[in-house]
Parts: structure tokens; sequence; C-alpha cells
């Protein structure tokens, strides 16, 4: 006689866990399916920021050119007032840092 009792909660749990178990994979399921959506934004992104870039590449290659920049300086030649560089005007990194130092000095007195 004692079997229904055990019957009805070994029933009871089972339901318990199926359902318990049901709404868990539910849940899981929604956050796959949000996590998806937040993946493929990502990506989207991604893909709008890598075109982004191949066109300032481009833009920047077209810009640097240097027969444009050369156009450019002869046009405004008068203004820019450009000479080419003298080999006197390259200086090492210790040239610099003594004429720092001097100019330092200079200014101290």
């Amino acid at each position: 006689m004692m079997k229904r009792p055990v019957r009805f909660a070994a029933l009871v749990l089972a339901i318990s866990t199926a359902t318990v178990s049901a709404a868990a994979v539910f849940v899981m399921k929604k956050e796959a399916e949000r996590d998806a959506f937040a993946i493929r934004e990502l990506n989207r992104k991604i893909a709008a920021e890598q075109q982004r870039i191949s066109e300032l590449r481009a833009e920047w290659g077209a810009l640097d050119n240097p027969q444009r920049l050369q156009a450019l300086v002869d046009r405004h030649a008068d203004v820019l007032r450009l000479k080419p560089i003298e080999g006197k005007q390259i200086a090492t990194v210790r040239d610099v840092a003594a004429a720092i130092r001097e100019n330092r000095k200079g200014g101290e007195e």
C-alpha cells in the first residue's frame, strides 16, 4: 500500500526535474541567441571599420603621392618659399641635445 505515495513522489520529482530542465534549456537558448546577435553586431562593426581603414589607406596613398605633392609645392612656391635640404641641416641626436643645453644656458644668464 505504500507503493502509491512513493510512485506519486517519484512522478512529482520527475515532472519537477523535467520542468526545471526545460526552463534551464529555454534560458540558455535565449542567452545563446542574445550572444549570437551581439557577435553578429560586432562582426558587422569590425567589417565596417576594416572598410573605413581601407578607404583611408587609399585616400592617404592618393594624398601622399610625390607627384601631387610636388605640384602643390610648385603652385604655392611663392607662399611656402621652400628650398632643397642641405647637408649641414642634418644633425644627430647628440647635436640636438647639445644645442638644447646651450640654449638653456643662454637663457639663465
